[in-house]
């Protein structure tokens, strides 16, 4: 499957037709912790001078980074050491 359409993509990146797609660059968390902290500053000063997209912005990233457990090398077990009644 696709292999005509991948022969035509070939051909176009050869001829210079078509741009090939460049593979994503992963980061760390320390990368990713200080860009979610620049956005967060910028988004609060936007916030402040009363653009109201920057406030609800802020607001939805907030409410997702509480439900967020896990990091991109795994699961915090620090943070989830509460026993249930269950087990």
């Amino acid at each position: 499957m696709g292999g005509f359409v991948r022969k035509i993509v070939k051909r176009g990146i050869a001829k210079k037709v078509i741009k090939p797609v460049a593979k994503p660059v992963l980061k760390t968390p320390e990368q990713g912790k200080k860009t979610s902290e620049a956005l967060d500053k910028k988004l609060t000063e936007n916030a402040d001078k009363g653009n109201q997209e920057a406030t609800a912005l802020l607001n939805k990233r907030k409410g997702r980074r509480a439900t967020i457990k896990t990091t991109s090398s795994g699961l915090n077990d620090e943070e989830i050491k509460k026993k249930t009644l269950l087990g």
